[in-house]
């Protein structure tokens, strides 16, 4: 599985395909690592994990680590729904607001098949643009 992990300005968004979407209902957890080099300290690990802690989305970041905790009755719902994702604001004091975003990740429109392998079908497939 291969999920995917946009940062831009003060926004993360993680984008699913439909097995961890249903990895996440089940187990809780979706994990993913980016090596970057020979050194066991050269990875980077993002993750979604369900927690009962928060009511909303909510990241944070440590060593080499990205974490967003999602309340279950949202991960349930979304996941059984046609829902296509979860957002929020998180507050961050005086320094703004990071967007937290979590989305199915649909089809490509365009493109090689083997993107889409184990993706949601995209709404607009079959239509002209």
């Amino acid at each position: 599985m291969t999920m995917k992990l946009r940062l831009q300005s003060n926004s993360i968004r993680l984008r699913l395909k439909r097995g961890e979407v249903e990895q996440l209902a089940k187990t809780g957890r979706v994990e993913e690592k980016i090596i970057f080099g020979t050194n066991r300290d050269d990875v980077f690990r993002y993750l979604i994990e369900v927690s009962a802690t928060v009511a909303v989305p909510e990241a944070r970041c440590g060593d080499r680590l990205v974490v967003v905790q999602v309340p279950a009755e949202a991960v349930a719902h979304w996941a059984s729904s046609d829902d296509v994702g979860m957002e929020t604001s998180q507050a961050l004091g005086d320094q703004g607001q990071l967007q937290v975003l979590i989305e199915k990740d649909f089809a490509c429109l365009n493109g090689p098949e083997e993107q889409n392998v184990d993706t949601f079908p995209h709404p607009r497939a079959g239509t002209k643009c």
